[in-house]
């Protein structure tokens, strides 16, 4: 079979330099200049608060500790979905404003205007905890610049979802949950299937002993103290990606 390298490279699933050249792409189509990618933690066992991960190409002073991947306990655009059944809307942002939310006025203090169209989306769990916005500085969305740029516009927010979220995911994965060896993936498979330590090691003929050390180094390697919130959290990287 006879393939273009160069074009090969076009749809390779992992070339993150590629993805991110095609989204700033698909935004000058859609006449938009910057992103804000707002992702709830893909995490269902933490012990506390909602986290959330972030990615943006705004180019300023407020974001310099918002790299692709960072950790929030908040969600800065928070404040945008109070609509529950609203599948975007649109805004403008001023500096000077009375009104501005402190959330927005943190995140975009630098810019004297912005405007921008915001699209919640629902986690695993229903809530309206992640959401994708789009902004320019020239001139407010419209109605009707919606309906005549339908297609540029869906192509951007399906495709941005998709890419920014698998992007995001595995930086979170490969920092905060790093792949364990094989035997303890193995083991973390059979535990998730509700098999006991003995049930484990009849299986895959190894001895209890054997089975109970792995089980410690699931715990121990995934920083948990339940088998089977160990054993999810290994599993993790497979389930979501």
């Amino acid at each position: 079979m006879t393939t273009d390298k160069n074009l090969d490279a076009v749809f390779d699933p992992f070339d993150q330099i590629e993805q991110q050249a095609f989204l700033e792409q698909s935004l000058q189509k859609a006449d938009f200049e910057y992103y804000i990618y707002i992702q709830n933690t893909p995490f269902p066992f933490n012990n506390t608060e909602s986290q959330f991960l972030c990615a943006s190409n705004l180019p300023h002073s407020s974001l310099k500790n918002l790299q692709d991947g960072i950790v929030l306990n908040k969600n800065p655009l928070a404040c945008l979905n109070n609509d529950s059944t609203a599948h975007y809307q649109t805004f403008s942002w001023n500096r000077h404003a009375l009104s501005n939310p402190p959330e927005l006025t943190r995140l975009l203090k630098d810019f004297p205007q912005l405007h921008g169209l915001h699209f919640p989306c629902r986690n695993i769990s229903g809530h309206k905890k992640n959401s994708l916005t789009l902004l320019r500085a020239c001139h407010p969305v419209s109605m009707q610049e919606i309906r005549q740029n339908l297609f540029p516009l869906r192509h951007l927010v399906f495709s941005a979802r998709y890419l920014i979220r698998q992007n995001l995911i595995s930086h979170y994965l490969n920092t905060m949950h790093p792949t364990l060896p094989p035997r303890q993936m193995e083991i973390s498979r059979c535990i998730v299937a509700d098999m006991s330590n003995n049930d484990i090691a009849r299986l895959l003929r190894i001895k209890n002993e054997t089975v109970t050390y792995h089980v410690r180094q699931i715990l121990r390697n995934t920083n948990s103290s339940r088998r089977t919130t160990g054993a999810f959290k290994a599993l993790l990287p497979e389930l979501i990606t």
